[in-house]
Protein backbone atom coordinates (compact mmCIF):
# COMPACT_ATOMS: atom_id res chain seq x y z
CA UNK A 1 0.00 0.00 0.00
CA UNK A 2 1.46 3.50 -1.17
CA UNK A 3 2.30 5.93 1.46
CA UNK A 4 -0.43 8.67 2.44
CA UNK A 5 0.94 11.97 1.76
CA UNK A 6 2.86 13.87 4.69
CA UNK A 7 1.03 16.74 5.55
CA UNK A 8 3.51 19.15 7.06
CA UNK A 9 0.90 22.83 7.14
CA UNK A 10 0.43 24.20 10.38
CA UNK A 11 -2.45 22.57 12.52
CA UNK A 12 -3.50 19.76 14.69
CA UNK A 13 -2.10 16.37 14.83
CA UNK A 14 -2.32 13.09 16.68
CA UNK A 15 0.99 11.43 16.38
CA UNK A 16 1.89 8.24 17.16
CA UNK A 17 5.42 6.02 17.18
CA UNK A 18 6.23 2.43 18.88
CA UNK A 19 9.10 0.62 19.71
CA UNK A 20 10.90 -1.66 16.28
CA UNK A 21 8.65 -5.15 16.81
CA UNK A 22 6.52 -3.56 19.48
CA UNK A 23 9.63 -3.89 21.66
CA UNK A 24 9.65 -1.91 24.91
CA UNK A 25 11.24 1.78 24.67
CA UNK A 26 10.59 3.38 27.95
CA UNK A 27 11.83 0.76 30.72
CA UNK A 28 12.36 3.34 33.58
CA UNK A 29 11.53 6.65 34.86
CA UNK A 30 14.98 7.98 33.87
CA UNK A 31 13.73 7.14 30.13
CA UNK A 32 10.37 8.96 30.71
CA UNK A 33 11.91 12.18 31.81
CA UNK A 34 14.47 12.17 29.06
CA UNK A 35 11.77 12.16 26.26
CA UNK A 36 9.78 15.14 28.15
CA UNK A 37 12.89 16.98 28.41
CA UNK A 38 12.94 16.52 24.38
CA UNK A 39 9.15 17.91 24.51
CA UNK A 40 9.95 21.03 26.20
CA UNK A 41 12.93 21.66 23.74
CA UNK A 42 11.02 21.27 20.42
CA UNK A 43 7.87 23.03 22.16
CA UNK A 44 10.39 26.01 22.25
CA UNK A 45 12.56 25.03 19.21
CA UNK A 46 9.96 24.74 17.11
CA UNK A 47 7.06 26.56 18.53
CA UNK A 48 4.37 23.56 19.26
CA UNK A 49 1.80 23.63 21.18
CA UNK A 50 1.48 20.14 23.44
CA UNK A 51 -1.94 19.81 24.29
CA UNK A 52 -2.10 15.95 25.28
CA UNK A 53 0.38 13.25 25.07
CA UNK A 54 0.87 9.67 27.27
CA UNK A 55 3.82 8.11 27.40
CA UNK A 56 3.72 4.29 27.38
CA UNK A 57 6.45 1.56 27.68
CA UNK A 58 6.21 0.03 24.10
CA UNK A 59 4.68 3.49 22.39
CA UNK A 60 3.92 7.08 22.45
CA UNK A 61 0.77 9.05 22.37
CA UNK A 62 0.99 13.06 21.55
CA UNK A 63 -1.45 15.33 20.09
CA UNK A 64 0.03 18.51 19.25
CA UNK A 65 -0.57 21.96 17.53
CA UNK A 66 1.80 23.61 15.02
CA UNK A 67 2.15 26.63 13.84
CA UNK A 68 4.86 26.48 11.19
CA UNK A 69 4.83 24.27 8.54
CA UNK A 70 7.96 22.44 10.60
CA UNK A 71 5.94 19.04 11.95
CA UNK A 72 8.17 16.70 10.47
CA UNK A 73 11.46 18.53 11.43
CA UNK A 74 10.13 18.65 14.62
CA UNK A 75 8.79 15.25 15.52
CA UNK A 76 12.50 13.89 13.64
CA UNK A 77 14.45 15.65 16.54
CA UNK A 78 12.20 14.18 18.89
CA UNK A 79 12.54 10.58 17.77
CA UNK A 80 16.21 10.35 16.61
CA UNK A 81 17.53 12.44 19.78
CA UNK A 82 15.89 10.25 22.18
CA UNK A 83 17.00 6.83 19.95
CA UNK A 84 20.58 8.05 19.88
CA UNK A 85 20.30 8.64 23.41
CA UNK A 86 18.71 5.29 24.58
CA UNK A 87 20.94 3.18 22.43
CA UNK A 88 23.99 5.45 23.71
CA UNK A 89 22.36 4.33 27.32
CA UNK A 90 21.44 1.20 26.92
CA UNK A 91 24.43 -0.12 24.39
CA UNK A 92 22.25 -1.10 21.66
CA UNK A 93 22.66 -0.24 18.03
CA UNK A 94 20.47 -0.38 15.44
CA UNK A 95 16.72 1.19 14.62
CA UNK A 96 15.02 2.20 17.90
CA UNK A 97 11.67 3.04 16.37
CA UNK A 98 8.89 0.83 14.27
CA UNK A 99 9.45 3.66 11.56
CA UNK A 100 8.69 6.71 10.67
CA UNK A 101 6.08 8.40 13.36
CA UNK A 102 2.46 8.42 12.04
CA UNK A 103 0.54 11.46 12.22
CA UNK A 104 -3.25 12.00 11.61
CA UNK A 105 -4.73 15.61 11.10
CA UNK A 106 -7.47 16.64 12.82
CA UNK A 107 -11.00 17.31 11.65
CA UNK A 108 -12.60 19.91 14.04
CA UNK A 109 -12.93 20.80 17.74
CA UNK A 110 -15.35 17.76 18.84
CA UNK A 111 -12.39 15.10 17.41
CA UNK A 112 -10.50 17.36 19.20
CA UNK A 113 -12.06 16.22 22.27
CA UNK A 114 -12.45 12.54 20.99
CA UNK A 115 -8.62 12.59 20.86
CA UNK A 116 -7.70 13.79 24.38
CA UNK A 117 -9.89 11.47 26.13
CA UNK A 118 -8.22 8.46 24.12
CA UNK A 119 -5.12 9.65 25.10
CA UNK A 120 -5.36 10.38 28.42
CA UNK A 121 -6.96 6.65 28.66
CA UNK A 122 -4.82 5.09 27.43
CA UNK A 123 -2.67 3.95 30.64
CA UNK A 124 -6.05 2.93 32.02
CA UNK A 125 -7.20 1.05 28.80
CA UNK A 126 -4.11 -1.10 28.68
CA UNK A 127 -4.35 -2.42 32.59
CA UNK A 128 -0.68 0.09 33.61
CA UNK A 129 -3.00 1.83 36.57
CA UNK A 130 -6.61 1.05 37.84
CA UNK A 131 -7.68 5.11 37.70
CA UNK A 132 -6.81 7.79 35.21
CA UNK A 133 -5.57 9.92 36.77
CA UNK A 134 -2.30 7.87 38.14
CA UNK A 135 -0.65 7.34 35.23
CA UNK A 136 2.83 9.03 35.79
CA UNK A 137 3.75 9.86 31.92
CA UNK A 138 1.02 11.86 31.02
CA UNK A 139 -0.64 15.27 30.54
CA UNK A 140 -2.84 14.73 33.50
CA UNK A 141 -0.60 13.97 35.56
CA UNK A 142 1.72 16.85 35.04
CA UNK A 143 -1.88 18.80 35.42
CA UNK A 144 -2.84 17.32 39.17
CA UNK A 145 1.14 17.90 40.13
CA UNK A 146 2.14 20.93 38.93
CA UNK A 147 5.71 19.22 38.47
CA UNK A 148 8.94 20.22 36.96
CA UNK A 149 7.40 19.17 33.26
CA UNK A 150 4.31 21.20 33.65
CA UNK A 151 5.21 23.40 31.34
CA UNK A 152 5.32 21.07 28.35
CA UNK A 153 1.18 21.62 28.78
CA UNK A 154 1.20 25.26 29.92
CA UNK A 155 -0.84 26.56 26.97
CA UNK A 156 -2.93 23.38 26.53
CA UNK A 157 -6.45 24.00 25.84
CA UNK A 158 -6.86 20.98 28.68
CA UNK A 159 -6.82 23.82 30.71
CA UNK A 160 -9.73 25.33 29.50
CA UNK A 161 -11.61 22.73 31.46
CA UNK A 162 -11.90 22.86 35.12
CA UNK A 163 -9.70 20.53 36.62
CA UNK A 164 -12.60 17.76 38.69
CA UNK A 165 -14.93 18.33 35.64
CA UNK A 166 -12.47 17.12 33.13
CA UNK A 167 -11.05 13.94 35.52
CA UNK A 168 -15.14 13.33 35.88
CA UNK A 169 -14.98 13.47 31.96
CA UNK A 170 -11.87 11.04 31.57
CA UNK A 171 -13.47 8.45 33.82
CA UNK A 172 -16.17 7.61 31.09
CA UNK A 173 -15.12 5.38 28.77
CA UNK A 174 -15.59 6.30 24.93
CA UNK A 175 -18.34 4.91 22.92
CA UNK A 176 -16.82 2.57 20.39
CA UNK A 177 -18.46 4.70 17.55
CA UNK A 178 -15.94 7.35 19.00
CA UNK A 179 -13.36 5.07 19.22
CA UNK A 180 -14.09 4.18 15.62
CA UNK A 181 -13.31 7.68 14.55
CA UNK A 182 -9.91 8.47 16.71
CA UNK A 183 -7.66 7.76 13.68
CA UNK A 184 -9.84 9.03 10.82
CA UNK A 185 -8.87 12.40 9.08
CA UNK A 186 -9.70 14.70 6.40
CA UNK A 187 -8.81 13.63 3.17
CA UNK A 188 -5.39 14.09 2.19
CA UNK A 189 -4.99 14.52 -2.10
CA UNK A 190 -1.79 14.50 -3.98
CA UNK A 191 -2.14 17.06 -6.73
CA UNK A 192 0.01 16.50 -10.06
CA UNK A 193 2.08 19.26 -8.91
CA UNK A 194 3.02 17.57 -6.14
CA UNK A 195 1.15 20.26 -3.69
CA UNK A 196 -1.36 18.35 -1.10
CA UNK A 197 -4.90 19.51 -0.72
CA UNK A 198 -6.70 18.65 2.47
CA UNK A 199 -10.30 17.83 2.46
CA UNK A 200 -11.87 18.84 5.88
CA UNK A 201 -15.10 18.08 4.78
CA UNK A 202 -16.55 14.83 6.01
CA UNK A 203 -18.43 12.54 3.15
CA UNK A 204 -21.28 12.36 5.73
CA UNK A 205 -21.58 16.05 5.92
CA UNK A 206 -22.13 16.05 2.09
CA UNK A 207 -25.48 14.36 2.36
CA UNK A 208 -26.83 16.19 5.33
CA UNK A 209 -25.99 19.58 3.20
CA UNK A 210 -27.85 18.26 0.21
CA UNK A 211 -30.93 16.70 0.03
CA UNK A 212 -30.64 15.31 -3.50
CA UNK A 213 -28.43 12.19 -3.04
CA UNK A 214 -27.08 13.30 -7.12
CA UNK A 215 -26.40 16.81 -6.06
CA UNK A 216 -24.33 15.61 -2.77
CA UNK A 217 -22.24 12.93 -4.73
CA UNK A 218 -21.62 15.43 -7.33
CA UNK A 219 -20.25 17.87 -4.82
CA UNK A 220 -17.97 15.06 -3.00
CA UNK A 221 -16.67 14.17 -6.23
CA UNK A 222 -15.95 17.80 -6.50
CA UNK A 223 -14.32 18.03 -3.43
CA UNK A 224 -11.97 15.43 -4.72
CA UNK A 225 -13.97 12.11 -2.91
CA UNK A 226 -13.80 8.95 -5.63
CA UNK A 227 -17.00 7.23 -6.71
CA UNK A 228 -15.61 4.35 -4.87
CA UNK A 229 -15.01 6.05 -1.28
CA UNK A 230 -18.70 7.41 -2.10
CA UNK A 231 -19.86 3.97 -3.12
CA UNK A 232 -18.12 2.36 0.41
CA UNK A 233 -19.66 5.28 2.39
CA UNK A 234 -23.42 4.58 0.98
CA UNK A 235 -23.15 0.86 0.89
CA UNK A 236 -23.65 0.56 -2.97
CA UNK A 237 -21.80 -0.53 -5.95
CA UNK A 238 -19.30 2.23 -7.91
CA UNK A 239 -21.17 1.55 -10.70
CA UNK A 240 -24.28 2.88 -9.22
CA UNK A 241 -23.01 6.21 -8.08
CA UNK A 242 -21.35 6.65 -11.21
CA UNK A 243 -24.32 6.29 -13.50
CA UNK A 244 -26.54 8.39 -10.64
CA UNK A 245 -24.03 11.25 -11.02
CA UNK A 246 -23.69 11.04 -14.45
CA UNK A 247 -27.64 10.47 -14.96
Amino acid sequence: MARKPRVNDPGFYHIVNRGVNESIVFNEKEDYFKFMELMLKIKYDYNITFHAFTILPTHYHVLIETHQPNLSEAMRLLNSAYAAWYNFKSGRIGHLWKGRFESYMLFDEDHFWKVVKYIERNALALNLVDDVTKWEYQSLYLRLKKNKFFEIIDDSKILTKPLDEYIKWLKKPLEQFEIDEIYKEPKIIKLEDGSIKVVRKKLSEFFEEYKDKKEAIKAAKANGYKYSEIARFLGVSNAYISKLAKS
